[in-house]
């Protein structure tokens, strides 16, 4: 064999044994990369949470404070509207009464 040959074969064997370590690379590093995704997606779910529900919290008590100001308002509306119509008996009793 000549030296053109066996550098030939040299070189197709430091290939085959790049292509080789980078298989065992991948094949060593895609669970830690795969572990790392899922830890990241299982942080962004606890904050989403954790956001969902700090939203949540706020939007009950915007409601809550809706609930009660309508409350009042309907209160002081029927009071409101009692009053009226015991003043509108009374002075249409005192026209029936003078008269």
């Amino acid at each position: 064999m000549d030296s053109k040959q066996k550098m030939a074969i040299a070189g197709f064997g430091l290939v085959a044994a790049g292509i080789g370590l980078g298989i065992v690379g991948t094949a060593l590093i895609a669970p830690a990369v795969f572990s790392w995704a899922v830890r990241s997606l299982e942080k962004g779910a606890d904050r989403l949470g954790a956001e969902l529900e700090g939203a949540s919290r706020r939007v009950g008590t915007v409601a809550g404070t809706l609930h009660r100001s309508f409350n009042e308002a309907t209160k002081a509306g029927m009071s409101e509207m009692t009053r009226g119509t015991s003043e509108e008996r009374r002075s249409a009793g005192s026209k029936f009464g003078a008269a």
